[in-house]
């Protein structure tokens, strides 16, 4: 999409990048004032499931307002092809965080706010099945980062929202959607998955941010995927040593659980366990 194009209201200025859905652009609308356009990307016979996953993700983040999602301004639809037009994130990602380091406290804050913002997907019956640091951006809140998700390109419907939308024809067992390094081993299976597989995926997130490496780590992303179902992680304690709290330890255990019930129910109790963790460093 070439700069100066105008799309609806709004004229492309350049490339963000991609999300799993579509491509991403920079526009700005007549008020001058700038959003981030997705566009879904389609074959050139058309691909009618993409665009119905696009469609998808965009009637998903309509349905959620919370701080920490990247929230929708506009949907429309110009010559057949269906845009979303979301807040344009000021902020660095949280792998390039990753990258620079982070303290045992600032990781846990920034998970916390991840926490809370896949907590209020879940309450609307809405499963990411993508979370990882590229997902997560940082934005610039002046002296401070608050944590916005975004890409809700894999998103699965479950319980109500699946009753209410239909999800069957978009996502049936055997078919493994999702990122190798972050996959949960039921959805590294092809199984069906509920909201218990983004806790996991927060889990690596978070082991990741901890240490500054992925618990599974192969050239072959098959082999990570058979990793995360049958080898345990490395222990995290020994990764940090006297950085390390028995709080710590259960928090990052227990969401890298391989089986979905040994791991947290759901992220507000994985919220308090990470607030017990956070102030078991207090006595470092």
């Amino acid at each position: 999409m070439e700069p100066g194009r105008r799309i609806g209201e709004y004229e492309v200025i350049g490339p963000i990048g991609r999300g799993g859905m579509g491509g991403v652009y920079h526009v700005r609308d007549k008020a001058n004032r700038d959003y981030a356009l997705k566009a879904p990307i389609v074959d050139v016979e058309g691909n009618t499931e993409v665009t119905r996953r696009f469609a998808r993700e965009a009637n998903a983040i309509r349905m959620m307002e919370h701080q920490n999602l990247a929230s929708a301004v506009d949907v429309f639809v110009e010559a057949g092809t269906l845009y979303l037009v979301m807040e344009k994130v000021e902020g660095r990602t949280l792998t390039a965080a990753i990258g620079m380091g982070l303290t045992p406290r600032q990781t846990l804050v920034f998970v916390r706010q991840i926490l809370e913002g896949v907590s209020c997907a879940h309450g609307l019956g809405y499963v990411h099945r993508d979370l990882k640091p590229d997902n997560v951006l940082l934005a610039d809140q002046g002296g401070w980062e608050r944590v916005k998700i975004i890409d809700f390109g894999l998103v699965k419907l479950v319980g109500d929202a699946a009753l209410a939308f239909g999800s069957s024809a978009l996502t049936r067992t055997g078919t493994v959607n999702g990122t190798p390094s972050y996959i949960a081993p039921e959805q590294a299976l092809g199984r069906m998955l509920d909201a218990r597989a983004d806790l996991y995926s927060i889990g690596v997130i978070l082991f990741e941010a901890l240490t500054g490496r992925l618990p599974f780590i192969d050239s072959d992303p098959h082999v990570v995927m058979r990793m995360h179902v049958k080898v345990p992680p490395p222990s995290i304690a020994q990764l940090l040593g006297s950085s390390c709290t028995p709080e710590l330890v259960t928090l990052v255990e227990r969401s890298l659980a391989k089986k979905p019930d040994d791991r947290f129910p759901d992220a507000v109790s994985m919220i308090a366990s990470l607030d017990a963790a956070f102030t078991s460093l207090d006595h470092l």
